[in-house]
């Protein structure tokens, strides 16, 4: 099953159902488009789980009848690649529970932080794939496009990729060929080569048009007067996703942003701060 945007099926499973329905409420904070329930049982919940196969189970463990630790075999035999987390008020169901080589383990009451931190370290991580998109690009670590089959997009030029993922960085926001002049070359005083530079620019530009062209990606490209952008409603990107703070692109970056390109450190530095890193 493939998620579109990143999206997850979540299912909590609780004997006191408020404590799933909390959950579920974090999740749709969490992870606004995706699909999360609550059950209170596990019998109530294997259908859903047999047809969704979800991507995570937030499951208790003491319950009435089956324990969370049974019912997490069932699970895993009807989806092997359920993220199996453990919920419950007593820690001494630790040692049992990882005996089972869950994906993880939560003290109630469970908070949204707990929930993120979860979801960082999942096991199994979570398929991300957008069927909307034309292009995949990967921001961190180094920088690379793939097309719809994923395939990896042929650059004619180096400048010519690295004006696209300029433009990746910018999030939209249009750019003069100036601007891109400056990016890719340095701001020189001597008119001449600004002259020379700026050729350089258009030449990569056209050829940045003909290669997103046999990419079947043409229309990802915005052209204003003598300015250019990206529709990043086209584009399945890691660091836009990062922005947005879904949770796979969160643990996806590793210190690493578009590492072949001196002028990204900026927003590395921008990415650190928001994650803390220092």
């Amino acid at each position: 099953m493939q998620r579109n945007g990143g999206n997850m099926v979540t299912v909590s499973i609780d004997d006191q159902i408020e404590n799933g329905e909390e959950i579920v409420r974090l999740m749709k904070k969490i992870n606004p488009g995706g699909e999360h329930y609550a059950f209170s049982s596990a019998e109530k919940a294997y259908d859903l789980i047999e047809e969704k196969l979800p991507d995570v189970c937030w499951l208790d463990v003491e319950m009435p009848g089956s324990s969370g630790l049974e019912v997490s075999v069932d699970i895993k035999l009807m989806s092997p690649k359920t993220n199996i987390i453990f919920v419950t008020a007593h820690e001494k169901f630790a040692y049992p529970s990882y005996k089972l080589h869950p994906s993880g383990f939560i003290l109630k009451p469970v908070t949204e932080k707990d929930l993120r931190e979860e979801l960082n370290h999942l096991k199994f991580p979570v398929e991300h794939k957008r069927e909307d998109a034309i292009l995949r690009v990967q921001c961190f670590g180094e920088f690379e496009v793939f097309d719809q089959k994923g395939n990896p997009v042929k650059f004619t030029r180096t400048k010519s990729k690295e004006l696209f993922a300029y433009m990746i960085d910018r999030r939209g926001d249009v750019c003069t060929t100036r601007e891109f002049s400056e990016v890719l070359f340095g701001n020189m005083e001597d008119e001449e080569q600004k002259k020379k530079q700026m050729n350089h620019v258009r030449v990569a530009l056209k050829d940045l048009r003909r290669d997103l062209k046999k990419a079947g990606a043409s229309e990802v490209l915005i052209n204003a007067w003598n300015s250019y952008g990206i529709d990043c409603q086209k584009i399945d990107c890691d660091y836009f996703d990062f922005l947005r703070e879904e949770s796979y692109a969160v643990n996806r970056f590793q210190g690493e942003y578009m590492a072949q390109y001196s002028w990204a450190e900026m927003t590395l530095g921008e990415l650190y701060s928001h994650t803390g890193w220092y």
